[in-house]
């Protein structure tokens, strides 16, 4: 596996082990409380992802040309490419759903789309670190799905290294 990709498999719903109590010397220092633990805070504000945009509608562009040139009857190509427009349509609502802050708070990860509510998530699935992409499966509190596919041009340069170290160690 290359160094640079991370995915992480199953679904951890046991929360035990998220309120078991901390190892001695892992509590902040200068705190006299028993059973605390770090607890880094981040926050990163992500704006439309070009890169992604310009890879749907490229990904839209070459369907296009596939049906274009199959032999396919005329009429199958026509609902074949208004399909195509569909589901690209789709993909690109979804991608404006990415809009938005993903930060953490006492070990809780929290995702607030612009304009939104703050929706507290668990992590629920699969999780894939690349260099330049990060994919988030999740469930809410209330048990809603949650999929982030988030692109690292659409943000800071250290927002995403802090973000990709955050999510290596957070499960």
């Amino acid at each position: 596996m290359c160094r640079s990709s991370v995915t992480t498999p199953a679904c951890r719903t046991d929360t035990s082990a998220r309120e078991a109590p901390a190892r001695p010397g892992r509590a902040f220092a200068g705190h006299t409380g028993v059973g605390t633990e770090r607890s880094a805070r981040l926050a990163c504000d992500f704006s439309p992802s070009r890169r992604l945009q310009r890879l749907l509608w490229l990904l839209a562009v070459q369907s296009l040309l596939l049906l274009a040139f199959s032999r396919l009857p005329w009429v199958a190509v026509g609902v074949a490419s208004l399909l195509v427009f569909t589901i690209a349509w789709l993909e690109w609502q979804r991608l404006d759903r990415s809009v938005g802050r993903l930060s953490t708070a006492e070990k809780r990860w929290y995702w607030q789309v612009k304009g939104g509510a703050r929706r507290e998530f668990r992590f629920c699935g699969e999780l894939t670190l690349w260099r330049w992409l990060i994919v988030i499966n999740g469930r809410d509190l209330e048990g809603r799905r949650l999929r982030l596919v988030l692109s690292s041009d659409a943000t800071g340069a250290d927002d995403w290294r802090r973000l990709l170290v955050a999510l290596r160690f957070s499960r």
